[in-house]
């Protein structure tokens, strides 16, 4: 197997977790490692792969017993007193560099990105979560006559355009990210301000009609101001919990967006791959110069999976247009363990396409350092040690 033990990580794509978790019980370890959005887990979850294997590679890095409840005991003893020191050895062992951050992410309460970087031993990005600027269930006060106004849409986009200027100028945000596909999907289509002015107009409650028409719309504002100030624009692809229906997330319904010449320029990121549309997203790599895509959701949950959906992805996507991401959330551990499997499992990829003769031993170890950090320096902007 190629050996990518030690290639260096930028994670393009993980969340803030709180200082609290210096110590955790059994039950939120379990939690963090389901692919779920609706709190609380069964016991049963912890039969799942990417638990045991996480279980399990605690286990090597704290020598202790291989089960739960021994690993939780165990971290939550060397995290005691400083737990940013528990958080260096599980980043040395993985052997991360560099976090890009999106801490709009969880909302409630929200983890601002300050005392979370410093809790971090790395260098640590963050990005601008565009769906923090507009309330998740409207975009203006019901009880506002004056809220639907012509007047009042122009003043919305001007404070909405302020703040995508403010995120990169003032707090220095190296990416903006739109989770629009949780809302609306990504069937997205130009709007013209006409047309979004009188959505807006019209729109009333969370999941009417007019909402689309004003998500549309300000999708591509945020991609022209990120073609503005040179910085890419993540955009949440597949998996969607239990809140949208997932083909509403395919990749793939951003064809036309695409096509229109709306965002020509801006650099999109297809961020979690597409997955479970990995094709679809890889695809969509090969046919758009400014698209590009991460692995990260795929990395960890797909978990025996990873290689499988990697391949997947690169059937046709160029392979200095994919990079590495963790979806790291709610405990350092997420972010340590997608670092660790995921070398195995793209070593696994890499030689299935050695054998196969795609690649030569000495091109499959330069595309892991495209995937593990080339490609995302280049593309975020990031100082190159």
């Amino acid at each position: 197997m190629v050996d990518l033990t030690r290639i260096p990580v930028i994670d393009t794509h993980a969340h803030p977790f709180p200082a609290e978790t210096e110590r955790i019980a059994p039950e939120v370890l379990r939690d963090a490692l389901s692919v779920s959005l609706r709190g609380s887990t069964p016991t049963i979850n912890e039969s799942s792969m990417l638990i045991r294997v996480t279980v399990r590679e605690l286990a090597r890095l704290l020598e202790c017993e291989a089960t739960l409840a021994a690993v939780v005991a165990a971290r939550n003893a060397a995290a005691r007193g400083d737990y940013r020191a528990y958080i260096d050895r599980l980043f040395a062992d993985a052997a991360i560099d560099t976090v890009l951050v999106d801490h709009g992410f969880p909302a409630a309460p929200e983890l601002p990105f300050e005392p979370f970087a410093a809790l971090l031993p790395r260098r640590t990005y963050q990005g601008y979560r565009v769906e923090r600027f507009w309330p998740q269930r409207s975009f203006h006060a019901d009880d506002d006559t004056s809220a639907g106004s012509p007047s009042a849409f122009s003043a919305a986009i001007e404070a909405f355009e302020a703040r995508l200027d403010e995120a990169v100028k003032r707090d220095g945000c190296v990416f903006y990210k739109t989770v629009t596909a949780y809302r609306t999907g990504l069937a997205i289509r130009p709007v013209d301000r006409a047309e979004a002015a009188e959505a807006w107009a019209h729109h009333r409650q969370y999941g009417d009609a007019p909402e689309k028409v004003i998500r549309d719309y300000l999708f591509v504002v945020a991609s022209r101001k990120a073609r503005e100030h040179g910085i890419p624009f993540q955009v949440h692809t597949g998996h969607t919990s239990h809140i949208n229906v997932w083909p509403n997330a395919n990749p793939i319904l951003l064809t036309p967006i695409l096509n229109s010449g709306a965002v020509d320029g801006a650099t999109l990121v297809l961020v979690h791959g597409g997955y479970p549309f990995c094709a679809e997203a890889g695809y969509l790599t090969s046919i758009y110069p400014d698209v590009y895509v991460d692995l990260s959701l795929i990395i960890p949950w797909a978990s025996v999976g990873i290689a499988s959906r990697i391949l997947q992805v690169l059937e046709a996507a160029p392979t200095a247009k994919v990079m590495y991401g963790s979806d790291g959330i709610s405990v350092p551990e997420l972010h340590w363990i997608g670092s660790i499997i995921t070398r195995r499992a793209f070593g696994m990829a890499l030689d299935q396409m050695i054998a196969a003769q795609f690649v030569t031993a000495s091109e499959a170890e330069d595309i892991a350092h495209d995937v593990f950090h080339r490609t995302a320096q280049r593309v975020y902007r990031l100082p190159v040690d």
